[in-house]
């Protein structure tokens, strides 16, 4: 793998991973944005809340546009994952109903794990297929 090739795969990645972060962000918005909602008054759906969260979904779809224009859709796509994490790991910081529990950070692990796994089998398998003749 070339210098160009590695450094377009790290901007892909890195910009898949700002994509979750700011995905998981519009989806905390969201909620707060929905907690004001009021379904007999369309106009409720207009808080500042819920019209954040949906700019913030926007620049993360921009976002992993500009990431797959970088890298390998399987090797890149398996980072999605960590919006869970973010989700889950920051919740309970601004949703006091909201909390973590021993099963809640095993699926942390779990996914991490994973995404670690697929991201480096994708990688080990388009480097034996690039040394292929």
């Amino acid at each position: 793998m070339d210098k160009i090739e590695k450094s377009s795969l790290r901007t892909g990645f890195l910009l898949m991973l700002a994509c979750t972060i700011f995905t998981s962000s519009g989806q905390m918005f969201w909620k707060a944005g929905a907690l004001r909602i009021n379904f007999s008054d369309p106009f409720s759906f207009f808080n500042a809340p819920f019209i954040l969260g949906c700019l913030l979904y926007i620049v993360g779809s921009i976002l992993m546009i500009l990431a797959l224009k970088k890298g390998e859709l399987s090797m890149l796509y398996p980072i999605i994952a960590t919006s869970y994490v973010w989700v889950s790991i920051l919740a309970p910081f601004f949703f006091p109903n909201e909390s973590m529990n021993v099963w809640k950070w095993a699926g942390v692990l779990l996914i991490l794990f994973s995404v670690i796994l697929l991201g480096w089998s994708s990688s080990r398998v388009a480097k034996m297929q690039r040394d292929l003749p």
